[in-house]
């Protein structure tokens, strides 16, 4: 990092459900906050989704899981305004309000291949260039396959480097090459509902504190538990 943003806020954003938060979330922050030299990342549960299907724990859950995942990592924040909000969760809305908080920040918004390939879909997402820059961790069993609208974004603003990244504001893609591991909050809901309890479980699918959460208000035992 060069003398003139050495005093700069690199600040990465997560969005998502969090239904549960699992190990997998954890090491895309703690990998992110190493190799891409953050300060700090900021975990945003998702309120009221716009293009996900069906929520199975309610916010109260998910919030409460998180803090007990991240409890013990001073960089990672959870960041509760979409679950406190009656509005749709537009990521762009987050991050205007983010950057109106704390204008001098850099943002680093990070997503999963497979949330990229969608990325086009999201609401005003060019307006989300103007704000952040998008940082893409390999997932293991998706693969980068954008729309024609979305490659020609990816080629135009893609950089190879951290350092090149930094060299900008915003609006640049950098795609990782982290080792991800392979689990999804899908099955670790799963999990719950074929072994109907996850501490035998840990800490291969989720933190032991939000394992025990989860069978003592016996969460995800049925396919809608809100």
């Amino acid at each position: 990092m060069n003398e003139s943003t050495a005093s700069v806020l690199h600040l990465g954003l997560m969005g998502g459900m969090f239904d549960p938060v699992h190990q997998g979330h954890l090491k895309i922050a703690l990998t992110s906050l190493e190799n891409l030299q953050l300060d700090a990342i900021r975990l945003i549960p998702c309120g009221n989704p716009v293009h996900r299907g069906e929520v199975f724990a309610s916010a109260q859950h998910r919030l409460a899981m998180l803090r007990l995942a991240v409890e013990s990592y001073s960089d990672i924040g959870i960041d509760d305004r979409e679950l406190n909000s009656d509005e749709p969760s537009f990521t762009l809305t987050s991050l205007q309000k983010i950057k109106q908080e704390q204008p001098d920040a850099r943002l680093f918004f990070i997503m999963g291949q497979d949330a990229f390939n969608n990325f086009h879909t999201w609401h005003r997402w060019h307006d989300i260039f103007l704000l952040t820059h998008i940082i893409v961790a390999a997932r293991p069993g998706y693969q980068l396959n954008p729309v024609k609208e979305l490659e020609t974004e990816l080629k135009k603003r893609m950089v190879p480097s951290v350092e090149k990244l930094k060299q900008t504001e915003y609006g640049k893609i950098f795609i990782t090459e982290y080792d991800l591991l392979d689990i999804s909050s899908s099955m670790v809901r799963e999990t719950v509902l074929g072994h109907k309890s996850l501490a035998g479980l840990v800490p291969e699918l989720v933190p032991e504190k939000v394992a025990h959460y989860i069978d003592t208000h016996k969460l995800y035992a049925r396919e809608a538990d809100i």
